[in-house]
């Protein structure tokens, strides 16, 4: 046990003997193992007016955690359309039509914000709170999609803006192609992610991105591999 102690000791002994503070495997090798929270208010593109502004001022990170915060909690305790609290035992049911929120759940309140956990603030990289997610292009924006990706996004779909079609009882497979969207018309047709069969939002990657909720991922790293394991639907890469 002793022999298995100092070999174990004896990478992280050397690592601050260079002056580098690095927790370390057995083996010597930097050890990723753990658990973190990816979950961030920083988007992924940066907002038109920061231009190619990279960092935020502390002052400017604060408000921006402050403006989310204060935001989260207003949506949190009102119900907009009837001006409740949301936790109110005596409410009653919500107005036809929804209560006035956007977002899942056909508008009818299912999502406040007890159940989502985007993030408290930006997130810092050497210091500096960043603007976005994207560093490159420098304005932190995605390029323009080409005429070739947008022709073809625009042939596999079928129905006005993507919706899919009417159920007619037609094949339409045999017109459309095999890759259109069908009618969805029963549960296995549902997207992958609506059924929670996969996650949403490039959550498990690539590239993995921080989503409204489940932004946690687990590292576990072996001598020579390192899986991730992601909160939402435990993907594992």
């Amino acid at each position: 046990m002793l022999s298995v102690a100092l070999v174990s000791l004896a990478p992280t002994a050397v690592a601050q003997e260079g002056g580098i503070d690095i927790r370390r495997t057995a083996n010597g090798r930097p050890d990723l193992s753990g658990t973190y929270d990816v979950g961030t208010l920083t988007p992924v593109q940066r907002p038109t007016e920061f231009g190619e502004t990279l960092a935020l001022t502390e002052e400017e990170a604060a408000t921006f955690a402050n403006t989310a915060t204060a935001a989260l909690d207003r949506r949190n305790n009102i119900v907009p359309a009837v001006n409740t609290e949301v936790s109110d035992p005596n409410r009653g049911a919500p107005p036809v039509g929804g209560d006035g929120s956007t977002g899942a759940s056909g508008n009818v309140g299912g999502y406040n914000t007890f159940w989502i956990d985007p993030g408290a603030g930006a997130f810092q990289i050497d210091g500096q709170w960043r603007t976005s997610i994207l560093v490159d292009p420098p304005d932190g924006r995605y390029p323009p999609r080409t005429q070739e990706r947008t022709a073809a996004d625009t042939a596999i779909r079928s129905g006005g803006g993507g919706r899919p079609p009417q159920n007619d009882g037609s094949a339409y497979w045999l017109e459309a192609g095999l890759d259109a969207p069908g009618p969805l018309d029963n549960m296995e047709q549902r997207p992958f992610a609506e059924r929670c069969l996969i996650g949403f939002g490039s959550t498990a990657g690539p590239p993995m991105l921080p989503v409204l909720y489940n932004n946690h991922k687990r590292i576990v790293q072996s001598e020579d591999t390192i899986m991730i394991l992601t909160e939402m639907n435990h993907d594992a890469r």
